[in-house]
């Protein structure tokens, strides 16, 4: 027979008892699925501890999230390197998954089905071609999981840690990919098909990886029959076999159970605004209870989405590595925040960021109460005060999760329950909410001061004009911090120059509520907010405009949690992006060159939160004489955060360095001559941070607005 004419199939059960060899397959299958239900089960059966939470809405949104998520790796891609080890161990396992479904399809479905002939599916072209990419995707399979292995173990970036476990199921992943192809050298090395050598085909090379092998093992004597080769290949078989079905029989019990949960997390991830924090129900009712449930004080306070974020995470501390409160020293570390809840929840040793260990008997229960997880007190226990008030509420370790875990979520309610409950605060924060509650500012200064910033400027108020086009929403910082009441000023005037129906609301203005609410004190806020809703239905315009990124995200993306008319009465924009539409319109002129080197810092709360990036840019490119720059690696959806928000612009700073020291070390790394800026809470950080670095007479901090106001001409200025 002409060899090169012979069909290839697979023959599944090759060198295995045909009778010992299904048995002991079927069976390590009932055992691998009893234990893994259980332990799914038992993981469901804890989030179902959590308080209920509604995540279940616009349905073909989530799915679509859900496979850019999965089959595209959107987020895991967002950081290349280890982005593309990932993607390697992914699609490679996806693939090998794949190929043994098949198998398990035809031995079991079709071939019993539709008899040996017509049932067969590995046969032919189609089965060379399966090979081929088994080989191709097990070698990336393999290949991304030595790359794990070396930098987990050996080069090991900060964000890393190592437990046991971690090591066990690199070892075992290794050990299928490895014994996958051993045993498939050894079979193309010794199987005979219709009477000549498997490995004297042509078509055999198609599966290179294994031709290769086998190429070695018929040179060391393991090949043509040999019963030697024949023995190892039956134990590897058996082990290979018992290896995989134990590797997914542990899934629920070790870090890898993020296979299962990490592509569910991603379906039932939160889809309102990502500036938006979640608002509490019925507060009033909930505070005139006898033990009121504000905030988070126990595992037991979270929602069942909260706890399935915990085993959704696989420690891979990209939220640490973004995270500012972190870089500058500060307890803090997002990863940790999430790794020792999921501890507590899975009743495991407890790892602290030190490299501490705790046992649950460790801990210290509630006043009169046993020793339950569900009702440990989280703070003092599992987190610091340090810990929790460091937290800059940036999203930048929400935006780098590719396991859709909402950190800062938890860091706020947990403040929450500090603030409302128990009201046990850090001095700073209880100077902000008292200045707040009393005079409409965190600044604590007079509310008939309000509008000293627009001296001689004849702006209009709305309490006269009672309709425009515009509300110029100024904000506090503008209202109260001296360097930000020269950019109020500048927005007036380019208002004015500009021709646009604006007003204020003057002194009925008062604080939106942003800071209490990042703080923890949700009723303040809520208190804040229903006032200003009420003065603002008082008077008719169909935009709202604000210079603070913080007010912007507030009026945008939470009034309308308590019935504010953003969205539908009036567009909220912030005031770059109605500097750059009016630029584009015409109805601003930059035309004085400033010849000025400036480089673009990318406030969180317009950023991140709200995806503005091209419009501050825009403007910033109108002027004549401006080389604009970019922060290396940290601009954009990336930037660093000043270290101002979360209510931090008033508080000490938690670290061994301070954060708007380090972001500004990351902005003049080109040497620009001017720092272009888009937020007061920024301005007043980078003030700081310009003159206790020796940088106040060398680097010019300008607002953009300030900058385009420079550039008109003189008959508009």
């Amino acid at each position: 027979m002409d060899q090169e004419q012979v069909v290839l199939f697979r023959q599944i059960y090759w060198n295995i008892d045909h009778t010992i060899g299904p048995a002991f397959l079927y069976g390590i299958i009932l055992i691998t699925s009893i234990v893994m239900t259980w332990g799914i089960l038992r993981d469901i059966a804890r989030w179902r501890k959590g308080r209920p939470e509604a995540r279940i809405g616009q349905i073909p949104t989530r799915a679509l999230e859900f496979f850019a998520q999965l089959f595209g790796q959107k987020k895991v891609l967002r950081d290349r390197r280890p982005g593309m080890m990932h993607a390697l161990i992914f699609f490679g396992f996806l693939t090998l998954f794949i190929g043994t479904d098949v198998i398990a399809v035809e031995e079991d479905f079709t071939i019993p089905l539709m008899g040996e002939d017509a049932g067969r599916i590995l046969v032919g072209g189609f089965y060379q071609s399966f090979e081929l990419i088994l080989d191709t995707l097990g070698l990336a399979f393999v290949a991304g999981l030595i790359w794990a292995t070396w930098r987990r173990y050996r080069t090991r970036p900060d964000r890393l840690d190592n437990r046991r476990t971690d090591g066990w199921v690199l070892g075992v992943l290794l050990f299928l990919g490895m014994g996958g192809f051993l045993v498939e050298g050894l079979r193309i090395a010794n199987q005979q098909f219709n009477g000549l050598w498997v490995y004297e085909q042509s078509w055999a090379r198609l599966s290179y990886v294994g031709f290769t092998l086998a190429t070695i093992f018929r040179a060391i004597g393991l090949g043509e029959g040999s019963a030697v080769g024949l023995g190892i290949h039956q134990v590897l078989w058996y082990t290979h076999a018992t290896a995989t079905f134990a590797f997914i029989a542990t899934l629920p019990f070790s870090k890898f159970r993020h296979i299962f949960y990490t592509p569910l997390n991603t379906f039932f991830r939160d889809t309102s605004p990502k500036g938006a924090l979640d608002v509490i129900p019925d507060l009033e009712a909930e505070i005139e209870k006898d033990e009121p449930r504000l905030g988070v004080a126990t595992l037991g306070d979270l929602t069942w989405k909260r706890r399935m974020d915990f085993d959704a995470c696989m420690r891979c501390g990209r939220c640490q590595s973004v995270c500012p409160a972190h870089a500058s020293g500060a307890p803090l570390s997002p990863k940790y925040i999430i790794s020792k809840l999921a501890d507590l929840q899975r009743s495991e040793p407890i790892h602290f960021r030190d490299g501490t260990v705790k046992l649950l008997a460790d801990l210290e229960p509630a006043e009169d109460s046993k020793l339950d997880i569900e009702t440990l007190p989280l703070y003092g226990n599992l987190f610091s005060e340090h810990e929790l008030w460091a937290c800059t509420t940036c999203y930048a370790c929400v935006h780098e999760c590719p396991a859709m875990i909402e950190h800062v979520d938890d860091i706020v309610d947990m403040r929450r329950n500090l603030t409302m409950i128990a009201s046990d605060v850090p001095q700073g924060v209880k100077r902000v909410l008292e200045g707040i509650e009393r005079q409409g500012n965190p600044w604590r200064l007079p509310a008939r001061e309000r509008t000293a910033w627009a001296d001689g400027l004849d702006v209009p108020v709305m309490a006269e004009k009672e309709e425009a086009e515009v509300l110029y929403w100024v904000g506090c910082a503008p209202s109260y911090d001296e360097r930000s009441k020269r950019v109020a000023r500048a927005m007036v005037q380019l208002l004015q120059a500009a021709g646009v129906d604006f007003a204020i609301l003057g002194e009925e203005e008062t604080c939106n509520g942003d800071p209490a609410r990042r703080m923890g004190e949700e009723m303040l806020f809520q208190a804040q907010a229903q006032q200003n809703i009420e003065t603002m239905k008082q008077y008719t315009f169909k935009q709202l405009v604000t210079t603070c990124p913080h007010c912007y995200n507030t009026f945008k993306n939470e009034y309308p949690q308590l019935g504010g008319g953003a969205g539908v009465d009036y567009e909220v924009i912030h005031h770059t992006e109605m500097l750059a539409g009016l630029i584009k319109a015409g109805k601003l002129k930059p035309v004085r060159e400033l010849d000025a080197k400036v480089v673009y810092h990318d406030p969180c709360y317009i950023g991140r939160y709200n995806d503005v990036y091209a419009a501050p840019r825009s403007a910033l490119r109108a002027i004549p004489g401006i080389t604009l720059l970019e922060a290396p690696e940290r601009n954009r959806e990336r930037a660093m955060c000043c270290g101002g928000g979360g209510g931090n612009v008033w508080l000490e700073g938690e670290g061994e360095r301070d954060i708007n020291a380090i972001r500004l070390d990351q902005l003049t790394t080109d040497e620009p001559d001017t720092l272009a800026l888009a937020c007061p809470f920024c301005m007043v950080m980078f003030e700081d941070a310009a003159k206790n670095s020796g940088r106040d007479e060398t680097l010019k901090r300008r607002d953009i607005a300030e900058l385009l106001l420079d550039a008109i001409t003189p008959a508009q200025s």
